[in-house]
C-alpha cells in the first residue's frame, strides 16, 4: 500500500515524541559549533587555521540526527538533515566556502525541520514537501546535479497496469514521432498555448497503446514484455502529466520542464530501452500535484503545508483520472514547494516566549487572586511577553500593547484587577500559549483573533461591554480544561505505576518479603479503574491480570523458582513495560493508545499492536548465574530473581518499543525504581 504524503491520524507519533527534545539539542549543538567555528576563523590570520574538529563535531550532530529521523519513520524528513550533511562535507574540504551565509543556510534548514515535527506532533496535516525550499538550497550548496520535489514525497513507487486510453491510435515512437514531440517541446518552453500541451497528451496515449499492443502480441521474451508494459505505464504517467498541463491543473516550472526532456532522451534510447523508475515517479509527483492554483496573497492556504484551496472547477481529464485511481493519490493534497513556510522563527524564540507567557500566567493570576506583593513586577513580565508577540506573530504588537496597558491600569490602580479584565487578559494568555504549544503563528485567523483579543481587553479596561464569547474562545477554554484534566490524569497513572513497580521490585529482590506487595492490589485496581474511564480496555483487562497475580504472590506460600520457571515475574515485568509505555503514549495521542495495544487473555501479557524487534529469552542463561554473591543476604533463588527482574524490565521496555541498544541517545541506564522511559535508541551507523 502506497504511503500517502499527508499525516492522517493513524500516525504513531509517539516515538517522535520522545525524540523530539535530543533532536532538538543535537541540531543546536551542531549550530553552535559552526557559529563558532566561523567566529573563530574571523579572529585568526591568513597563516593560521581552525581546529577542524569543530566541523567534525557539527557532522556528527546531523549524522545522528538523520539516524533518528530514519529510527521514527521520518525518512524523507531525514534527507533535509542528509544534504546538510552533504553540504557540510563539501564545505569542510574548503573552508574558505564556510561563510555567514552558507551557516544561515544550515540553520534555517533545522529550524523548518523542526517547525515540521513540532507541527506535526501538534496534529497538523504539514507535508513534507513544505521542508523543499530548505533542501533546495542544502543540495545547492552540497553541489547535487539533482534537486526535485519528489525526492521529499513520501510515496512508496510501483510499476502498475493503468487502463488505456481506447479513443486513440496507437503511434510508434519512430523518427517522426521524436520530430513532433521535440517541437512541441520546444513551443512549451516557449509558453505556447495549452493546446500544445493536449497535443503532446495525445502522442504520448498513442506511444502508451502501441507499446501496450507489443506487450500484448507474445511476441517478446519474458523480460521483453515485462519492459513493454513498464514502457506502457510510463506514457500513460506522461500522458496524465501534458493533459493536467492542458486543463492549466498544473503550472510550468523548472522541474516539470525538465520532465520533458528527460521523456525526450526516453524516447531517444528506443522502443526495447529499460525506463527510467525515476522519471516514472516524478510525472507520478506531478499528477499528484495537480490541482487549481489559488494565489497564496489571497490568504486561502491558512497551515505550513502550503495547499492550494480548490473552487469548484472542471473535474479531471480521462486520462489524468486514470493515473490518480491507479495509484489512489486521491488524499494527495497539492503543495506549494516553492515558498518557505517553516523555519521562519528561530526555536529559541519560541522556547523563550513560552517561559514569557507561563510567568505572566503565574503573575497575573497571582494579582488577580489578591497578591499585591506581585504587582510591581507586572509591566516587566507584560513588557516580555509583547516583545515575542512581535517577533512571532503578524499583529502581535497589537495585542502585546493592549497587555501592557492593562497591566499599567491595574498597577495604577494598586489593586486587583476586576474580575471582567482579569479574565479577558487571562483569556488572551491562554490563546497565546496554546498557539504556542500548536507552533501554528501563520494560522489563517491568527491576525483577526489577535486583534479581537486586544480590543476585548481594551474595551473592558475602559468599562465597556466586550460582547459574548466567540466559539472559537469557548473552544479554547474547553481545550485547556481538556489537556489540564488529561494532564493530571497522566500524572496519577505514573505516580500509581511508579509506586507497583517500587513494590514489585522489592518483592523481587527479596521474594520472603511479601509483605511489601499488600498494597499493589488495591493500588491496580484504582489504576484499573482510570484506564476504564478513558476507555483502554485492553489495559485495564491487564491491570487485572496482574492484580490476581500479584495477590496470588503475596497471600501464598509460593516458591520464588517456581514463580519465575512459571512466567509469572516476566509477565509482571512485561505488563509493566507495556504500561509504561501505553501511558506515555496516552500523554501524546489518547486515541492511538487504544488501537495500539493488545492483551491476550492466553498469556496474560499486553503488548504493542506494532512491529518489533525479537528478543531472546530471559532466562537463557539461568543456569549460569552464580550460586552465592558475597556480602549479599539473598539465596540463590532470590539472587537469580533479582537479576532476572533488572533485566526482564530493561529488555521489556525497549522490546515494546521495537528499538536497538546502539544509538547515542540512550547514555543513561534506566533505573528499576525509576519510571523515565529510556530514550528510543538509533542503528550503529547514526
Amino acid at each position: 500500500m502506497a504511503a500517502t504524503n499527508n499525516p492522517v491520524h493513524q500516525d504513531d507519533l509517539s516515538a517522535l515524541a520522545w525524540v523530539e527534545d535530543e533532536l532538538r539539542r543535537s541540531l543546536e549543538l551542531a549550530n553552535k559549533a559552526l557559529r563558532r567555528y566561523l567566529k573563530e576563523q574571523a579572529q585568526l590570520s591568513e597563516l593560521d587555521t581552525v581546529d577542524p574538529a569543530v566541523l567534525r563535531q557539527a557532522r556528527s550532530q546531523l549524522h545522528q540526527s538523520v539516524g533518528v529521523l530514519e529510527l521514527v519513520g521520518l525518512g524523507r524528513a531525514a534527507e533535509v538533515l542528509r544534504a546538510a550533511e552533504a553540504a557540510l562535507a563539501r564545505l569542510s574540504a574548503r573552508p574558505k566556502l564556510i561563510t555567514a551565509a552558507a551557516v544561515d543556510t544550515l540553520e534555517r534548514s533545522s529550524f523548518a525541520l523542526l517547525d515540521f515535527i513540532a507541527r506535526r506532533l501538534a496534529g497538523k496535516p504539514v507535508s513534507t514537501l513544505a521542508l523543499f525550499p530548505q533542501y533546495r538550497a542544502l543540495q545547492e550548496l552540497a553541489g547535487a546535479t539533482r534537486v526535485h520535489p519528489a525526492d521529499l514525497w513520501t510515496f512508496d513507487w510501483s510499476w502498475r497496469d493503468l487502463a488505456l486510453d481506447a479513443s486513440v491510435s496507437p503511434r510508434r515512437s519512430d523518427a517522426e514521432t521524436v520530430s513532433r514531440i521535440e517541437a512541441d517541446l520546444l513551443a512549451m518552453m516557449r509558453g505556447a498555448a495549452p493546446s500544445v500541451a493536449a497535443r503532446m497528451s495525445e502522442l504520448f496515449a498513442g506511444l502508451a497503446a502501441s507499446a501496450h499492443a507489443t506487450a500484448a502480441s507474445g511476441g517478446a521474451s519474458a523480460e521483453g514484455v515485462a519492459v513493454q508494459r513498464r514502457l506502457t505505464t510510463l506514457w500513460q504517467l506522461a500522458a496524465g502529466f501534458f493533459e493536467a498541463q492542458a486543463d492549466d491543473l498544473l503550472q510550468l516550472d523548472s522541474y516539470s520542464k525538465r520532465v520533458g526532456s528527460k521523456l525526450l532522451a526516453q524516447l531517444r534510447a528506443g522502443e526495447q530501452a529499460e525506463p527510467s523508475e525515476r522519471l516514472a515517479q516524478d510525472l507520478l509527483f506531478f499528477c499528484s500535484q495537480a490541482a487549481p492554483r489559488v494565489p497564496l496573497s489571497a490568504g486561502l492556504a491558512g497551515d505550513a503545508t502550503g495547499a492550494a484551496v480548490k473552487p469548484a472547477t472542471k473535474p479531471f481529464g480521462p486520462r489524468l483520472l486514470s493515473v490518480r485511481r491507479s495509484y489512489d493519490l486521491g488524499r494527495e493534497v497539492p503543495v506549494d514547494f516553492e515558498h518557505a513556510r517553516l523555519g521562519r522563527y528561530q526555536p529559541a524564540w519560541v522556547t523563550q516566549a513560552r517561559k514569557r507567557v507561563a510567568a505572566a500566567k503565574e503573575g497575573w493570576s497571582a494579582v488577580a487572586g489578591g497578591d499585591l506583593a506581585r504587582l510591581p513586577g507586572l509591566p516587566d513580565q507584560f513588557s516580555l511577553v509583547s516583545e515575542s508577540l512581535a517577533k512571532l506573530y503578524l499583529d502581535g504588537a497589537v495585542l502585546g500593547r493592549a497587555l501592557q496597558v492593562a497591566a499599567a491600569h491595574t498597577v495604577a490602580g494598586a489593586a486587583e484587577p476586576v474580575a471582567d479584565l482579569a479574565m479577558e487578559v487571562a483569556t488572551a494568555l491562554l490563546y497565546i500559549d496554546a498557539s504556542l504549544d500548536d507552533g501554528d503563528f501563520d494560522h489563517v485567523d491568527s491576525a483577526a483573533r489577535i486583534q479581537r483579543l486586544a480590543q476585548r481587553i481594551d474595551l473592558v479596561r475602559q468599562a465597556r461591554d466586550p460582547g459574548t464569547l466567540e466559539l472559537w474562545m469557548e473552544e479554547l477554554y474547553r481545550r485547556v480544561s481538556d489537556r489540564q484534566t488529561m494532564g493530571s490524569v497522566v500524572h496519577e497513572l505514573r505516580s500509581s505505576l511508579s509506586e507497583v513497580e517500587k513494590n514489585i521490585d522489592q518483592y523481587f529482590r527479596n521474594p520472603s518479603q511479601r509483605e511489601v506487595l499488600i498494597p499493589v492490589p488495591a493500588q491496580l485496581s484504582a489504576m484499573r479503574g482510570v484506564l476504564s474511564v478513558l476507555g483502554l480496555d485492553q489495559a485495564s483487562q491487564a491491570v487485572l491480570r496482574m492484580r490476581d497475580d500479584v495477590d496470588a504472590l503475596a497471600n501464598t506460600e509460593i516458591d520464588a523458582q517456581h514463580a519465575l520457571e512459571a512466567g509469572t515475574f516476566e509477565r509482571l515485568a512485561d505488563n509493566l513495560g507495556a504500561l509504561s509505555f501505553l501511558i506515555d503514549m496516552v500523554s501524546v495521542q489518547p486515541q492511538m493508545a487504544k488501537s495500539l495495544f493488545k492483551f491476550d487473555p492466553a498469556t496474560g501479557s499486553l503488548s504493542a499492536v506494532m512491529p518489533r524487534e525479537d528478543r531472546p529469552s530471559g532466562f537463557d542463561e539461568m543456569a549460569t548465574q552464580p550460586a552465592e554473591l558475597s556480602g549479599a543476604a539473598l539465596d540463590t533463588d532470590a539472587l537469580a530473581v533479582t537479576l532476572e527482574f533488572d533485566r526482564i524490565v530493561e529488555k521489556s521496555r525497549l522490546a515494546q518499543r521495537g528499538l536497538q541498544s546502539t544509538s547515542a541517545l540512550a547514555q543513561e541506564r534506566p533505573q528499576a525504581d525509576n519510571r523515565r522511559r529510556p530514550p528510543p535508541e538509533g542503528d550503529e551507523s547514526s
